[in-house]
C-alpha cells in the first residue's frame, strides 16, 4: 500500500513538473536567482552543497559538489578499517560544514548506459512510468533489473517530441558498489553520474532507498521563513482589515453626510418654495389691490342714493348688483375710479316698481398696480 501511495505521488510530482505550473515554477525560480544579488546567489549555491563519495580502485574519494561543480576534499584508502575511516570522513565533513548535508555516490559516465531517445509531450507528464514500459525497448535490460534516470533536453513544439536522454545502470553493479560505501556506515540519498569534474544532477537511486537527511539548519531556516510568511500574512490581512473597517467607517460617515446633506436640500427646497410662495403672494399683493381697498373704493365712489343688494370681488373683475335714482351716471363714476376701469352694464336697466329706483348690474375691471 505504501509503495502504491509513493508511486502515485510521483506521479503527481512529475505531471506537477511538466505542467504549466511546474513550467512557471522552473522560469520564475530562475529569474528570482538572476534578480537575486551575486553575493546571495553564492549563498544560496553553497547551502545547497552535496556531499560526494566515489569508489575508485581501493580509494573512497570525498569530495563536495556546488552548483554541479565537483571539488574533491580527501581520498581513503579502503583498506582501512571502517569505523575508522567513518570518524576520519566524519571529522572531514564536519570541518568542511558539510556534516548535514546529503550525501550522493558518484558513478562515472563510462560505467552507465546512456542512449538518446525521442518520446511525445504528452508522455512528460508520466515519464517514470513510460520509461518504465519502454526499457526492454531500448536497453538490454527490464526495467526491474535496473536503477534509471533521465535528463531532458529539449521539447520541440512544432513536432510534438520531448528529447531526452536515459542513464541505465544494472542493480547488481550499482548495488555492489553502493554496499562497499553503506557498509562503512555511510548512508546514501542519491546515486549522481560524474562527467568529468562535473556532475550531472541526476539520481538514479529509487525513492524508497533514498536516506532522508535531516538537515537542522534548513529546518530552521524553513521555519524562520515560514514565520515570516506567516508574519507577512498576518500583517497583509490586518493591512486589509484595517483598510476595510477604514472604508466602512467613510462609507459610513459618507452616508450620514448624505443624509444631513439631503436632509439641507429639503430645507433649501422647502425655504425656495416658501419663498417663491412668498414672492408670487407679495407680487399678487403689489399688483392687484386688497378686496377692502377695492370695498372702500366702491363705498367711496357710490353716491348716496344708491345701495347695493350683491357685490363679489374676484381676482380681476367686480359685480355690483343693485338699485339707484340715475344708474346711467354710475358707470362714469366707476371709470372715474383708481382701482376700477372697463365699466359696463350688464344687461339693460329696469325700474322697480315697489322703491321707484332703477335696478342695474354693472360690471368693472380691477386695475393692475402700473397700468395707469
Amino acid at each position: 500500500m505504501l509503495k502504491v501511495l509513493e508511486d502515485k505521488l510521483l506521479q503527481l510530482l512529475s505531471w506537477l513538473r511538466a505542467g504549466p505550473a511546474g513550467k512557471f515554477l522552473r522560469w520564475w525560480t530562475g529569474e528570482l536567482r538572476q534578480a537575486m544579488p551575486s553575493s546571495w546567489q553564492q549563498k544560496l549555491q553553497h547551502a545547497l552543497r552535496r556531499t560526494t563519495l566515489k569508489v575508485k580502485d581501493e580509494s573512497l574519494l570525498v569530495g563536495v559538489d556546488e552548483n554541479r561543480a565537483l571539488r574533491n576534499l580527501e581520498v581513503f584508502s579502503m583498506a582501512q578499517a571502517a569505523s575508522v575511516q567513518k570518524q576520519q570522513v566524519e571529522d572531514l565533513l564536519l570541518n568542511n560544514e558539510l556534516q548535514e548535508a546529503p550525501r550522493v555516490l558518484l558513478l562515472d559516465l563510462e560505467t552507465v548506459l546512456n542512449r538518446e531517445m525521442k518520446l511525445p509531450l504528452a508522455a512528460e507528464s508520466n515519464l517514470a512510468q513510460v520509461l518504465t514500459f519502454e526499457m526492454d525497448r531500448q536497453t538490454p535490460f527490464r526495467a526491474s533489473d535496473v536503477y534509471f534516470d533521465w535528463k531532458i533536453t529539449g521539447r520541440d513544439t512544432e513536432s510534438n517530441q520531448l528529447h531526452l536522454h536515459l542513464y541505465v545502470i544494472p542493480r547488481t553493479e550499482a548495488d555492489r558498489i553502493m554496499s562497499s560505501v553503506t557498509d562503512r556506515g555511510f548512508n546514501l540519498t542519491g546515486v549522481d553520474i560524474v562527467d568529468g569534474d562535473r556532475t550531472l544532477g541526476l539520481n538514479l537511486l529509487p525513492a524508497e532507498r533514498r536516506f532522508r537527511m535531516v538537515n537542522r539548519k534548513a529546518r530552521m531556516n524553513l521555519a524562520l521563513g515560514a514565520a515570516c510568511v506567516v508574519l507577512l500574512v498576518l500583517v497583509m490581512a490586518q493591512s486589509l482589515y484595517l483598510r476595510a473597517h477604514q472604508v466602512t467607517e467613510l462609507e459610513a460617515a459618507i452616508t450620514d453626510v448624505q443624509g444631513q446633506a439631503r436632509e439641507v436640500m429639503e430645507i433649501k427646497q422647502q425655504i425656495d418654495e416658501t419663498s417663491e410662495a412668498a414672492g408670487f403672494l407679495a407680487t399678487r399683493r403689489a399688483e392687484v389691490p386688497l378686496a377692502i381697498e377695492v370695498l372702500a373704493d366702491i363705498t367711496e365712489i357710490l353716491p348716496d342714493d344708491t345701495y347695493l343688494d350683491r357685490l363679489v370681488i374676484t381676482n380681476s373683475s367686480v359685480q355690483l348688483q343693485g338699485k339707484s335714482q340715475n344708474a346711467q351716471r354710475l358707470i362714469e363714476l366707476v371709470n372715474e375710479s383708481a382701482l376700477l376701469d372697463d365699466a359696463a352694464f350688464r344687461g339693460s336697466t329696469r325700474l322697480d316698481a315697489r322703491s321707484g329706483l332703477e335696478i342695474f348690474e354693472v360690471n368693472a375691471t380691477i386695475v393692475k398696480a402700473g397700468t395707469n
